[in-house]
């Protein structure tokens, strides 16, 4: 009998999904995705207790790297930012920012408004850290809350990159409709967007720590968005991120992706 008709056997199958789920709460399946939940709820009673993203870390990680250098994929957010600026937007409102790490990666390669005010909206676990390089660093346009302030949402740009899919209490189209003047500008990078239907997996991100996520139809997500009274001008693969989900390698698919909308006239 052939490999490949072996592996499907109902026995096999199971015993190879087993060892795919092993290896993937080992320090082995970092980086790596498991299980199809219908809520984060049901994806925390799979996991094991984490800490999450709440660890330091972390931290130290957007310090001393993602503050530093720059990716491929940062380059499409790289020229519409630009291009933002240039049209008089100088207020964003980073979600999922972290210390703050883009505002650094990108300062060199951008020329930020006089005027700039750069919001990061993060986990209170990043927030005293954040300040206080801000402060070593005279960054003065930076700011940090693990609120939502009413004048940080009427921010003239948005920019979410690889967050969304953790936030389980909001979703961008519920953030959107709460503005009282929507951002002119919003970009997202490091989505993970899929053909088939929506579905909460989860992430073994390093450390111990296992984080539920959203894993978004992308026909679905863009039409929400676009309702909101947007068009969507630019999408663009992100290669370096992909989802391997082991146990469930029926939801694997290749590449992540970036999408930039623009508020509708």
């Amino acid at each position: 009998m052939p490999l490949a008709h072996i592996k499907r056997l109902p026995l096999i199958r199971s015993w190879l999904r087993q060892r795919a789920i092993r290896k993937y709460l080992s320090p082995r399946g970092r980086g790596h995705h498991s299980g199809h939940f219908s809520s984060f709820a049901q994806a925390r009673a799979w996991l094991p207790p984490s800490p999450e993203f709440s660890h330091d870390r972390f931290t130290d990680e957007y310090v001393h790297e993602r503050s530093q250098r720059i990716w491929s994929f940062d380059y499409p957010v790289l020229f519409w930012l630009r291009e933002a600026f240039a049209q008089g937007s100088d207020t964003v409102l980073d979600i999922g920012g972290s210390i703050g790490n883009q505002y650094y990666a990108y300062q060199r390669y951008l020329r930020y408004p006089e005027a700039l005010q750069w919001r990061v909206q993060e986990l209170s676990a990043f927030i005293a850290q954040g300040r206080a390089l801000a402060q070593q660093r005279q960054a003065t346009a930076l700011s940090f809350s693990d609120a939502w302030p009413p004048e940080w949402l009427d921010s003239g740009i948005w920019l979410a990159a690889g967050v969304l899919e953790f936030m389980e209490a909001q979703d961008l189209p519920a953030l959107l409709a709460r503005c009282a003047r929507k951002p002119r500008h919003i970009l997202l990078n490091k989505l993970p967007l899929s053909e088939a239907p929506a579905f909460v997996s989860t992430q073994n991100i390093g450390h111990g720590a296992y984080v539920p996520h959203h894993v978004f139809n992308r026909q679905a997500f863009i039409r929400a968005v676009e309702a909101q009274g947007y068009a969507l001008v630019d999408a663009w693969d992100v290669p370096e991120r992909s989802f391997s989900s082991l146990g469930c390698d029926e939801d694997n698919f290749d590449t992540y992706s970036g999408l930039y909308f623009r508020a509708l006239p």
